[in-house]
């Protein structure tokens, strides 16, 4: 891609997270863009597709990998939890629109569901490894606990800024991560306090501390 068509979708993602579908109009996002719009109608040809290739290349870009095969699974857990934890609170306010748009613009959904799975594809794939080395119960349901961490994360970093008194990212992803690990069979009580050290020093997400 060229430099103004990247320009164009980066002020279109940013217009889109403040002001949503109708806020982002051609006309602001070229001022902001520093082009006229005639420029923009030749790059995306509409609007709505403008938006859609912004929704997509955001929903593309670089995300934690988890990685099945780390020689300490508890560890690496904790590590890629926390760090998403960070991706979804970077991005709440895109998050947030994009879950108010969906109501009224359910076409959106398409242009980022599939890429938005990558977090649950990779952590069922983490359990289902650790089962394969004996490391999880026979029993488990490697979906359901994805899920069940998915959306503690996600609801965590969502709405952390407008509930009172709560913990700091470190305390409630570590609760989180080894809450599941126990459902699933695996003691991770050894390695809380390993987590919380090796956390990458963040700013801004509001908690005790």
């Amino acid at each position: 891609m060229n430099d103004t068509r990247d320009k164009l979708l980066d002020v279109a993602i940013r217009i889109f997270a403040e002001a949503g579908y109708h806020g982002t109009t051609t006309r602001r996002v070229a001022q902001e863009a520093g082009v006229n719009e005639v420029t923009l109608f030749r790059q995306f040809g509409s609007k709505e597709a403008l938006i859609r290739e912004a929704l997509v290349v955001a929903a593309r870009r670089s995300r934690p990998l988890l990685s099945p095969d780390a020689a300490d699974p508890v560890a690496e857990l904790h590590r890629w939890a926390l760090a998403i934890f960070y991706y979804y609170y970077e991005n709440r306010q895109l998050i947030r629109r994009l879950m108010g748009e969906m109501i009224e613009r359910q076409d959106l959904a398409g242009a980022i569901c599939e890429d938005s799975n990558q977090e649950f594809l990779q952590l069922v794939g983490f359990f289902e490894a650790l089962r394969t080395r004996g490391l999880l119960r026979s029993d488990v349901v490697t979906e359901v606990a994805a899920g069940i961490l998915l959306n503690a994360l996600l609801t965590n970093a969502l709405w952390r800024d407008v509930w009172p008194d709560v913990p700091n990212p470190e305390e409630n992803v570590a609760g989180f991560v080894d809450l599941v690990l126990r459902g699933v069979g695996i003691n991770a009580g050894s390695a809380v306090t390993a987590a919380g050290a090796a956390a990458p020093p963040r700013a801004g997400a509001r908690g005790k501390r």
